[in-house]
């Protein structure tokens, strides 16, 4: 039982891992798949423009431009006319290749970087100017201790159409952008700068060590929590797992009646866990995001590392930033879920069957909105790295294709498996009968219904092979008790002990909230050799049939000890060759 109404965290965790991984086998085919597909189906093109576009690279009708960096920061963008296949550029000049090119023209000017020239640039005269040759405007640096003016950059006809602009009036703008970046990027290297870079990373790394700590603490003292709550959630489970156990051996329905209140305090603690589980979780990602922020603007606070910082950091604080959002959604509508059932358990009217199906329906939702999120995310971080091919749209396309003809059955599982739910037809713990297996519903989600048999044995079914199901604990039951009385006893004496009998066990204080209807059918039901059928019904609250019928019989038993009334014995006739036995007068048949 503990198993049943504990945390299902850790199998929530499981089923999205084997989901996850399911999903991600599924998108390694869709790349293999997707050419082959493509090239089989006439009309789409098939030569290489349908190349994916290279980072940072934009295409714009029959333009593609690309962002010019120094020391990290995007200065202006380049343009080139369209290639269509990179591999055989011929004679055009990939945009990627022209502003890598433009870059190592800029960082060569940079003292102290690794493709440096070693030049002590002159801070005070250091100038852009711009010049024409062969009439294009080229952009050229000059110093007091440059020999000869270095080029930089030539303004093309693809840049002035790109800008909307003419090709004078941006070289214009080009000009002063990269006076500016070259003389920032001087001033952050001289000496004071470097000291006033190295103080800002030690402020930096003393207020992240001092956050840290006290997120550290905190996390500790919640992980204190979580250990004492998660004990007493495990004693309460044992508790309640006991009292399953009694109510199941026992033939009084008492036992029962004290489940509903255990199964609302197990809630509650389950609930206060979680809330604690989410705090511990948000402590976590708060030191992570602690790091990672104080990282990013220590590499920021230097220029040598702004472009590392940007290559290194921004793929992990993607990914990190995708797994919390992912992880953060989905513990808030595990809360908001939890916190549903806890306002449904302060009603008056919620019966312990209701809390079950309840508890089912939000296991369920649980494991289908984890599985969704996640698959949501991890498809948005393979297209933002440009690890899947093509929009996300022809992923799904493909996904849905690929799922529709490998997993016809799994759909059908899941379908059936909502129309369940939907209808309510059963819920955990219910008594059900399917096909030919009876037992008591153990674990339900969209795909597989696990059914505990009166042997003990679990036996799982998909759902798509639930055809007709037999709900037997289901707003009321009814205890058909057959009972077969001797031949020759007197049967209206019969009737009346057994109304007796059953009249004074539905005024028992310990059955009579279990019996709704002690008189709903009492009569003669057959008449055989062996002896007269006398069936009752009884309309009982759900499952507790098997219970009253035991007890009912065992009251008769004694009652009918008590009246001298024989059970049904099978009747034998020794009949002589006059038809009559020789002890018997004509008119009463001969019996052993």
């Amino acid at each position: 039982m503990g198993k049943r109404w504990g945390s299902t965290r850790l199998p929530l965790r499981q089923s999205c891992f084997r989901y996850s991984l399911l999903v991600v086998l599924m998108l390694c085919l869709v790349a293999i798949v997707q050419p082959l597909v493509l090239a089989q189906i006439p009309g789409l093109p098939t030569t290489p423009a349908t190349q994916p576009l290279p980072p940072g690279v934009e295409r714009r009708g029959t333009l593609e431009s690309a962002p010019i960096r120094l020391d990290g920061k995007t200065l202006f963008r380049v343009a080139a006319p369209m290639v269509l296949n990179r591999n055989e550029p011929g004679s055009q000049l990939p945009i990627e290749v022209r502003a890598k090119q433009i870059e190592t023209n800029l960082e060569r000017l940079i003292p102290g970087h690794r493709l440096s020239d070693e030049l002590t640039l002159d801070l005070q005269t250091l100038e852009v100017v711009v010049e024409t040759l062969n009439g294009q405007p080229v952009l050229f640096v000059k110093d007091a201790t440059l020999a000869e003016p270095r080029g930089i950059l030539t303004v093309t006809d693809p840049d002035a159409q790109y800008a909307a602009l003419s090709k004078n009036r941006l070289a214009e703008q080009w000009r002063e952008i990269v006076q500016t970046a070259l003389q920032q990027a001087l001033e952050l290297r001289q000496p004071e700068a470097v000291q006033e870079q190295i103080a800002t990373a030690i402020q930096i790394l003393i207020a992240i060590l001092v956050v840290t700590t006290v997120l550290g603490i905190t996390w500790e003292l919640a992980r204190r929590q979580q250990k004492q709550l998660e004990q007493l959630l495990a004693a309460e489970a044992e508790v309640l797992q006991q009292q399953e156990s009694l109510a199941a051996e026992s033939s009084s329905p008492e036992p029962k009646g004290l489940l509903f209140p255990a199964l609302r305090a197990h809630f509650g603690l389950q609930q206060r866990l979680q809330l604690i589980r989410l705090l511990r979780w948000l402590l976590f990602w708060g030191i992570v995001l602690i790091w990672m922020v104080g990282t990013a603007h220590t590499l920021q606070a230097f220029p040598q590392t702004r472009q590392f910082a940007r290559q290194v950091v921004t793929i992990p604080v993607m990914l990190l930033l995708s797994w919390f959002l992912s992880g953060l959604t989905n513990r808030l509508t595990d809360f908001s879920i939890d916190r549903y059932l806890q306002i449904r358990e302060q009603e008056q009217s919620l019966t312990e069957g209701n809390l079950r199906r309840i508890a089912t329906i939000a296991r369920v939702i649980k494991g289908l909105k984890m599985v969704l999120i996640y698959t949501v995310a991890l498809l948005w971080l393979l297209q933002w790295l440009n690890l899947v091919p093509g929009s996300l749209l022809t992923v799904g396309a493909l996904l849905a294709l690929v799922v529709s003809l490998a997993a016809q059955n799994l759909v059908k599982d899941l379908v059936n498996g909502f129309l369940i739910l939907l209808e309510d037809q059963f819920r955990i713990g219910d008594n059900v009968r399917i096909g030919n297996l009876t037992g008591v519903v153990e674990n339900l989600n969209l795909r597989i219904t696990q059914i505990r048999s009166n042997e003990g044995n679990l036996i799982t079914l998909p759902n798509s092979l639930i055809t007709q199901v037999e709900n037997r604990s289901r707003s009321w039951a009814r205890a058909d008790v057959q009972v077969e009385i001797a031949y020759h006893s007197d049967i209206d004496q019969a009737l009346a002990v057994i109304q007796t009998t059953t009249k004074e066990m539905a005024e028992d204080p310990q059955w009579s909230s279990f019996i709704l209807n002690p008189q709903e059918l009492l009569g003669v039901d057959q008449i055989s050799h062996t002896g007269i059928v006398i069936r009752i019904w009884i309309r009982t609250a759900p499952a507790q049939q098997w219970a009253i019928g035991r007890e009912l019989r065992r009251r008769l038993k004694m009652a009918f000890d008590q009246h001298q009334i024989q059970i049904g014995i099978p009747q034998q006739l020794y009949l002589n060759s006059d038809g009559l036995n020789d002890n018997q007068s004509p008119n009463e048949p001969s019996q052993k």
